[in-house]
């Protein structure tokens, strides 16, 4: 881990890879959670179950993208990079653009 003070670890290669996969496993396995629904029959444990799924998905899709948010952080501040999802890096200087982002 790394204190938050601004460049710390930056340079570091390897936790720019350990970010990017760590972001791209959490985006992964909440679209696959959301796939996993079984008809349980029985109306209300159904709706509790689909509730807790979609909680847990919401869950580590927040987590993927606060992984995201770190990742434009550090790269930034490697010379105005910014991590990609296989772990490269671009030169684009703008915030990356998602849906439902409004930054």
């Amino acid at each position: 881990m790394t204190d938050g003070s601004p460049g710390a670890g930056a340079a570091d290669p390897a936790i720019l890879r350990a970010l990017t996969t760590a972001r791209s496993a959490t985006r992964a396995m909440s679209d696959e959670l959301l796939t996993h629904l079984p008809d349980l029959g029985d109306l209300p444990t159904q709706r509790a179950l689909d509730a807790w799924v979609e909680q847990a998905a919401d869950t580590l899709r927040a987590l993927s993208e606060a992984l995201e948010e770190r990742l434009l952080d550090l790269g930034s501040t490697r010379t105005g990079q910014h991590a990609l999802d296989d772990g490269s890096l671009s030169g684009a200087t703008g915030s990356a653009s998602r849906a439902g982002d409004h930054r």
